[in-house]
């Protein structure tokens, strides 16, 4: 039960956010006359400034949020199980240096790494930038640059618990085995050191993506992620926290929002640990 629970909820989340813009009558719709609408019937969260239905943004948000969190997990997977892989199977000085380089990157202030990535891609103008040029709008650019750029400063602990498990597991019996029946280097770990890393590595895989959904909320809240007319959940928070004041208090543009993105994040760690505590069998 406490396993469905999560998992019920990411399927919600999911869905609303694949279905909701589609289905949602409010999409794309501009209405001053219903500016700061509180929620109502009509408009179940409310309306921003445009008159824009929160809900509606929301569901918009939720694709981008969880886009930037699964595709930067997926490409700090890619690197940490490629780094890992190649220290914990060559060992020596291969092994010594790649560890060096992982230690050293430790130290490096990511946060402000992604700041100025993202400072840099702004500066050039849409024109003569190569990734808008290719992805055909800045719009994309700035998308891709987001999960690029934070799967390649994550994929420093993937690659420690990738190395320590193919060290555990290359001197495994049916390792031996395939190295009797002539398989090579590349066929032992692609076709049996990466299967066997699967519990691992899913299970922090499902801890690194709310970390990135984090990262992405705090990029785009102090202005330098999702931009408007387009809407992550930090975007959409960043606007609330903007109209705050004591006169006026909107409290749904930030409540609904800061509840969406905490859930989610509550969630995907809840199911993280219930992955954790399943122990495949080795193959």
């Amino acid at each position: 039960m406490r396993r469905a629970l999560p998992a019920a909820f990411l399927v919600l989340v999911a869905a609303a956010a694949v279905a909701g813009p589609r289905f949602s009558p409010w999409t794309a719709r501009h209405d001053a006359a219903a500016s700061f609408q509180r929620p109502s019937a009509s408009h179940w969260l409310g309306t921003d400034l445009l008159g824009r239905d929160l809900a509606t943004r929301l569901a918009e948000g939720a694709r981008v949020s969880l886009m930037v969190g699964l595709a930067g997990t997926a490409v700090a997977l890619a690197f940490g199980l490629l780094v890992g892989c190649a220290a914990g199977w060559k060992g020596g000085w291969v092994d010594a240096a790649l560890m060096r380089l992982v230690d050293t990157l430790y130290g490096l202030p990511f946060v402000f790494v992604a700041i100025l990535a993202t400072v840099m891609f702004r500066s050039i103008p849409p024109d003569r930038n190569p990734l808008v040029r290719l992805l055909g709008s800045e719009e994309r650019a700035q998308l891709v640059l987001l999960f690029s750029v934070l799967g390649a400063i994550q994929w420093l602990t993937p690659a420690r618990i990738v190395r320590a498990e193919v060290l555990s597991l290359k001197s495994a019996g049916f390792v031996e085995a395939a190295r009797a029946l002539g398989s090579g280097p590349l066929r032992i770990v692609a076709r049996h050191l990466v299967p066997n890393l699967a519990g691992p590595v899913l299970a922090y895989a499902a801890l690194m993506v709310p970390v990135m959904m984090l990262e992405e909320s705090f990029l785009s809240f102090i202005g330098l992620g999702v931009r408007d007319p387009s809407a992550s959940w930090g975007s959409l928070l960043a606007e609330g926290a903007e109209l705050l004041n004591p006169v006026q208090f909107r409290w749904w543009l930030v409540l609904f929002p800061a509840a969406a993105l905490s859930l989610t994040l509550l969630a995907l760690q809840a199911f993280a640990e219930g992955l954790r505590k399943v122990k495949p069998g080795r193959r």
